[in-house]
């Protein structure tokens, strides 16, 4: 019970922080994600002995999180090769864990990274159209195409991720991934950004202090206790359970569109 409420208190804590950064501007942005990384980068470099794949993913994070604030806060949100780099950048995040799984060579990790395949290629057609709301009081960073549905099989693919490759955290990052569930539930098309600012958050946070939050909550235990083949079969159903139902949808538009004439004369105009 009490690893529960834990784990719901970082969670809240962490939805706080992201907002806080949503709301802080440009300065904000700039010093969590600019001036903070390269103070600390020295201190980073000493005190830990991660594998490549996590220094990879810690300053491709950052760099994410930086171009986010910069797209959002400067002129680039008027181009579009600057959003387009923006969609980028979040599949390459997909890309390096699914990656990682095949390089692994093992059955559970290579569904999974299928399940990461099949999510990316959902998100590209769908969520192409990456714009700033610079009418909003936030300038907040949208992704149109990007539903709830989508925003719940990322998350259980990223959690399947984790609990197969690095279980010791992931009981930590459930309220990692939560807390940008929380956004995504509420607001799909803030749900990248969000998530971007929290990941970058926590993964600074364990860079500078990552043996007081393993020993917070280890959950290696887990990996001993849930069959991983069940786990990565899950993920997996629900992300070709996603991009079936994407493709009926979308076949479904196309043959209306076809058996309505005024559609496709709009459509010309």
């Amino acid at each position: 019970m009490r690893f529960v409420l834990e784990l719901v208190a970082v969670t809240v804590l962490l939805t706080a922080v992201q907002e806080g950064l949503r709301r802080g501007g440009r300065w904000g942005a700039m010093v969590a994600f600019l001036v903070l990384p390269l103070v600390l980068t020295p201190y980073w470099l000493t005190a830990n002995h991660f594998e490549p794949f996590a220094w990879v993913k810690l300053y491709t994070v950052l760099m994410s999180a930086g171009w986010y604030a910069a797209v959002r806060h400067t002129a680039l949100g008027r181009h579009a090769w600057a959003l387009r780099v923006a969609a980028g950048l979040f599949v390459l995040n997909i890309l390096e864990a699914a990656a990682f799984d095949l390089v692994a060579w093992r059955l559970p990790q290579a569904m999974n990274a299928v399940a990461a395949i099949l999510l990316v290629a959902t998100h590209l057609p769908r969520g192409a159209a990456v714009r700033v709301d610079f009418v909003g009081r936030y300038r907040d960073l949208h992704w149109h195409g990007l539903d709830r549905g989508w925003v719940a099989g990322f998350t259980l693919w990223n959690w399947t991720f984790l609990y197969l490759n690095f279980p010791t955290i992931v009981g930590h990052h459930t309220a990692v991934l939560g807390a940008a569930s929380l956004v995504g539930c509420v607001a799909p098309r803030r749900w990248v950004q969000a998530r971007m600012s929290i990941l970058a958050v926590d993964l600074m946070a364990f860079a500078t202090c990552g043996p007081t939050l393993v020993q917070w909550v280890d959950t290696s235990h887990w990996q001993h206790s849930i069959p991983e083949p069940m786990v990565a079969a899950i993920a997996l159903a629900c992300a070709i359970g996603y991009s079936a139902t994407v493709a009926s949808t979308g076949a479904t538009s196309r043959v209306a569109a076809r058996g309505m004439p005024g559609i496709r004369m709009r459509a010309r105009q």
